[in-house]
């Protein structure tokens, strides 16, 4: 189990990481302002759950969609004008192993960030060395 966990762990650590990079090319066409938000995902430490911190400007709406690898979509969850950050833990362990996207919009601008959930275990590599 714990093998399972750190196996988890890691690859999610991976995954969020090389995805936080690229996030910047999921976003809407058009010319660059301000952001009028900021979005964090990364893994919690107790297995199969997800951080999702969203920080925004006091008096407009945000939006935050979970949706698996084929658009549909699994929660929903709203910032109202009065909400200046959200954080949010999503759990994880009901979904199969896949590709999700968590979708962060205000109407305007929206940021995608893809998470790859893998639970198989890596298989261990031994070195035998005879001397």
């Amino acid at each position: 189990m714990k093998t399972l966990f750190v196996t988890f762990a890691l690859a999610l650590t991976v995954s969020a990481t090389s995805l936080t990079a690229s996030a910047e090319s999921h976003r809407l066409a058009g010319p660059k302002a301000p952001t009028a938000y900021r979005v964090a995902v990364f893994p919690s430490a107790s297995a199969l759950k997800l951080n999702v911190i969203v920080e925004k400007a006091m008096g407009s709406r945000v939006e935050v969609r979970l949706r698996d690898a084929k658009g549909h979509l699994l929660h929903t969850s709203y910032l109202q004008k009065k909400d200046g950050k959200f954080w949010s833990k999503f759990d994880l362990s009901e979904l199969e192993d896949g590709i999700y996207r968590i979708e962060v919009t205000n109407g305007a601008e929206t940021t995608v960030k893809e998470v790859t959930l893998s639970t198989k275990p890596a298989a261990a590599n031994r070195l035998v060395s005879i001397g």
